[in-house]
């Protein structure tokens, strides 16, 4: 059925926008979207979702989509949202999936609401960028370039990433095409339609660039809490021809983690949950419920 768009106010007066896909009365998942993205990047599953009795949550993160935008985030404030949303949806320990960027989030949300939280899992999960060549390990320009320039200049740069609210969808599909490059993530991209492939990225940009800027200055300031400390087990889902967030980012946030479960998959990339929804959701609702 189609998508459902809602939103709540959260305790500074703020919007915090979020849309259900699949079966409204299904289990429950929390679901967080990537970078320079939106809530919007899980839509092609609805019908999936549908058919395995699952109720995805996907909430737009601030000054992205339906969101109110927030200057300065950390994510730490972020698992505070999550917490809000949580407890305004009257939800019983939900089991969180990040994806790409949304990863850290999730991440936020194992060490800072483990109470709150159940399984939590990511899928090319971007993980802490404080060590010697992290960065340059990330496939996507836009990634580096946000992750590395200076601030201010970013800052000056912002107006710049309106431009893309200009394109075409075919345009929009191009530029797509060309982050994944080849292998089975352009496979994947290439058979999106038109709107499969570009409305998440044009709901990104909804209120401008400004919010998905946010989204990776938040990555660059203290995190508010260690990875090692998480207690909560997370499931990683790692594509092996993932070029976005590679295999060897993946391992060393694995290896820092003190619980986790760890799923290499051939012939996948970083759109993987394209084509393995069922297994990851399986994993984590099937873990979750007692």
């Amino acid at each position: 059925m189609p998508r459902t768009d809602n939103s709540i106010k959260l305790a500074d007066g703020r919007k915090l926008g979020y849309s259900t896909f699949g079966d409204p009365n299904g289990r429950a998942l929390l679901y967080f979207h990537g970078g320079l993205s939106s809530r919007l990047d899980i839509e092609f599953a609805d019908k999936q979702l549908s058919d395995l009795n699952i109720s995805l949550i996907a909430p737009d993160r601030p000054g992205i989509g339906l969101s109110d935008r927030l200057p300065g985030r950390t994510l730490t404030d972020w698992a505070s949202d999550a917490s809000a949303l949580i407890a305004a949806l009257d939800l019983k320990k939900p089991p969180v999936l990040g994806w790409s960027l949304g990863g850290p989030y999730a991440l936020a949300c194992a060490a800072l609401l483990s109470g709150k939280v159940g399984k939590l899992g990511t899928v090319g999960g971007v993980g802490p960028m404080d060590y010697d060549g992290a960065i340059n390990e990330l496939g996507l320009m836009e990634d580096r370039i946000l992750l590395s320039w200076p601030e201010p200049f970013l800052q000056l740069l912002s107006p710049a990433g309106n431009l893309y609210k200009f394109m075409t969808p075919q345009q929009m599909k191009k530029e797509l095409l060309r982050a994944v490059k080849a292998g089975p993530d352009y496979e994947v991209c290439d058979a999106l339609s038109l709107n499969e492939a570009t409305d998440f990225a044009f709901e990104a940009l909804r209120q401008g660039f400004e919010g998905s800027l946010d989204d990776y200055l938040a990555l660059r300031k203290p995190w508010g809490f260690r990875v090692e400390d998480i207690t909560t087990e997370v499931h990683l889902w790692q594509g092996l021809d993932d070029h976005l967030c590679p295999k060897k980012a993946g391992d060393k946030l694995a290896a820092r983690l003190p619980k986790r479960k760890y799923f290499l998959l051939e012939n996948s990339g970083h759109f993987l949950l394209h084509r393995h929804l069922a297994d990851v959701t399986s994993v984590l609702l099937s873990e979750n419920e007692n």
